[in-house]
């Protein structure tokens, strides 16, 4: 009996203590929601304990779908700027262009850091420009901005159109035999020996299935991972306690395999005096020349900025390419306009591929452009605020740690800037027709001092991939 009276007394504190701890997160969650109220701006009202996120499963990872309806809301309701929230933290929607504009270039200095998770205490292998903040982003930015220089940028074209051969032959095989093809597959592995070229001087192999180490690599890391999925929603719910618990979104597998690349290569470099004019020299001189110095650019900054590279590098590029080949198929007399301007530009330049006549093909940037404005890879922009703002005409003052997202997928399909916005159109972005578009309604790369560092690249690595594939 007294063991009964043991456990019955040690479930009722158990219960109180459970019942005390949800009543202290919904008191939080409470007075959190009352954020945007306290602050006079509009808002849309949330729910515990999502807030305004729709769902708790996977599909929460990104804010693509959900802002989607957000900025409808908002739209409706005549506001340029709504306040939401993400769970329990306070997300600030920009809906007006001159509101964007205002944040990401007229007034950059407030928010230069990006709202992305990342684990600088417990991950310091995987910090780099895309992640690093306010002082440590610039540095970086001014260190690796040379890499995509204009002379930088020719040599990479014939390295680019060089690593197109593989996808080609393999095009040709089909061809032949009739079967299907997976085309997000085979634009992947096309983008992932590109970046293996261009970045690390080597051969990805990604059509070799016996030496495809760098797209087994990819693959894995955009695969379904509850672990990855569940790091992911805690970080959104609340970055502290998630950095606290130790938990990263790049997993132990990319940064070990990455390491070992970088440290192998580097050390042949030295070892045999070689030279190449790639991303990873670059790096490596970086890391060479300021050994000792107090803002060093160490090894683990040397690892974190050639895996960013390479996931950004492939994965938006590969996706661009996917998109716009899928709607060309859809409609054929685009995909007809777009290869006799190929065919047309190429006979201009006597049959060859150049740095030159592709630059010279502007219907077929028109093409990207217009996938871009449908399918941005990257779905947001989020910056978090470093010092307090208050928005121009209005009384709305955030404050410093609080985000605000600009929903490109929303801009990009809103009737106000593009009619029939479901419409593949490409002549949206020919030069008579480009100047009508409100630039802040169409940022796939960012805008500002802060916009992707590698935009020339991916515009090109993306142009010649589809070149090759219309012009067959």
């Amino acid at each position: 009996m007294a063991v009964l009276g043991l456990l019955s007394q040690l479930l009722l504190y158990i219960s109180a203590a459970l019942v005390t701890l949800f009543l202290c997160v919904y008191v939080y969650f409470s007075y959190s929601f009352t954020y945007w109220k306290r602050k006079g701006a509009p808002y849309i009202k949330p729910k515990f304990p999502l807030g305004n996120n729709d769902c708790f499963g996977a599909e929460a990872l990104s804010y693509g779908l959900e802002t989607v309806d957000w900025y409808k809301e908002a739209k409706r309701k005549g506001h340029t700027i709504v306040g939401t929230w993400n769970y329990s933290n306070p997300v600030l929607l920009l809906i007006d262009p001159e509101v964007i504009k205002n944040v990401l270039v007229k007034d950059f200095n407030h928010f230069t850091d990006r709202d992305f998770f990342h684990n600088p205490k417990h991950d310091p292998k995987n910090e780099s420009i895309f992640v690093a903040e306010n002082e440590e982003w610039r540095q970086l930015r001014q260190r690796l901005s040379p890499v995509f220089s204009t002379a930088k940028m020719r040599v990479m074209f014939e390295l680019v159109n060089k690593c197109a051969e593989p996808m080609m032959q393999l095009f040709e095989t089909y061809s032949q035999s009739g079967d299907p093809m997976d085309i997000k597959d085979i634009v992947a592995m096309f983008a992932t020996d590109v970046i293996g070229c261009v970045a690390f001087g080597l051969d990805a192999g990604s059509f070799n299935p016996h030496e495809a180490k760098f797209r087994l690599i990819g693959r894995k890391f955009f695969e379904s991972n509850l672990k990855t999925k569940i790091h992911l929603i805690i970080g959104r719910i609340n970055v502290k306690i998630a950095q606290f618990l130790g938990l990263r979104v790049i997993p132990d597998f990319l940064t070990n395999f990455f390491t070992e690349v970088i440290a192998e290569n580097a050390r042949f470099r030295q070892e045999n005096n070689v030279r190449k004019a790639d991303l990873m020299q670059l790096l490596l001189d970086l890391y060479e020349s300021s050994k000792g110095q107090n803002d060093a650019f160490t090894f683990d900054d040397f690892v974190g900025n050639v895996i960013v590279f390479f996931i950004a590098g492939f994965d938006t590029s590969s996706t661009t390419m996917h998109y716009a080949l899928y709607e060309l198929a859809r409609n054929p007399d685009l995909q007809e306009k777009t290869r006799v301007e190929i065919e047309t530009v190429l006979k201009k330049h006597g049959g060859h591929l150049t740095y030159e006549s592709f630059q010279d093909m502007t219907y077929l940037r028109q093409v990207i452009d217009e996938t871009l404005r449908l399918y941005p890879p990257v779905q947001n922009v989020a910056r978090f605020c470093v010092k307090p703002y208050t928005f121009k005409d209005s009384n709305v003052t955030v404050e410093k740690g609080v985000s605000v997202v600009v929903p490109l997928v929303a801009l990009g399909r809103d009737p106000d800037h593009y009619p029939d916005p479901e419409r593949f159109d490409p002549d949206r972005f020919s030069s008579q027709n480009k100047d009508s578009i409100n630039k802040f309604t169409y940022i796939p790369f960012g805008e500002g001092p802060r916009n992707c560092i590698g935009k020339r690249f991916g515009l090109m690595q993306s142009s010649i991939g589809l070149i090759k594939v219309l012009k067959t």
